[in-house]
């Protein structure tokens, strides 16, 4: 009778022991499905590159900085004023290239009132007085001189200048021989452009 009772209680406590293992066993699995899973740290997003800022190219602006303003004078050779009070004259081109020398002679109105002012080109020469050899200006097979012309006409120029206005005349000679370096350019209305040195080209 006592060992009956003995199995029995045995008994009672082993299945008593079983369920409590099975309920811990329960309890701490919930546990760690409620408990949720840590988030793996974030990976900071890499720092955006700084752009650059842009650079101007090489030499920009330099070229503007450099360059000549807008109607600037050409480089002058001879000046001097002409008997048209008012108007002064510039050689500032005087070259020989081949057979032919071109003139350009600027007149410019440096008074305050418009004045007219003419070049008849038959009273136009080139003078080596070291050869005395006198040089006209040239003309083509119809007879109109190679030179800046009046509309209209073939021998001439003329036009009334506004107050700073200026005009550019120009004109081709035979040219002097290669060893003649310096002729005197004679214009009409004004004094001759003495000893001007020939740039050859």
């Amino acid at each position: 009778m006592n060992r009956q009772i003995f199995f029995a209680l045995s008994a009672v406590l082993l299945l008593a022991a079983a369920c409590r293992a099975r309920e811990e066993t329960a309890a701490s699995t919930s546990s760690t499905e409620a408990t949720p899973a840590s988030p793996a740290a974030a990976t900071p997003a890499p720092a955006a590159e700084a752009t650059p800022p842009a650079t101007a190219p090489t030499g920009a602006g330099t070229t503007a900085a450099s360059a000549a303003p807008a109607g600037a004078p050409a480089a002058t050779l001879a000046s001097q004023e002409t008997n048209w009070s008012g108007i002064s004259a510039d050689v500032t081109e005087f070259k020989r290239k081949g057979n032919t020398l071109t003139a350009k002679v600027v007149l410019r109105n440096h008074a305050g009132a418009e004045i007219q002012s003419e070049i008849k080109y038959d009273e136009v020469y080139l003078m080596d007085l070291g050869a005395g050899k006198k040089y006209e200006v040239l003309k083509d097979e119809k007879g109109a001189y190679i030179a800046a012309l009046r509309s209209g006409w073939n021998d001439r120029w003329y036009d009334r200048l506004q107050p700073g206005q200026s005009m550019t005349l120009w004109m081709k000679f035979p040219a002097p021989p290669a060893d003649v370096k310096a002729v005197t350019l004679q214009l009409p209305g004004m004094s001759p452009f003495e000893d001007l040195p020939i740039q050859d080209v």
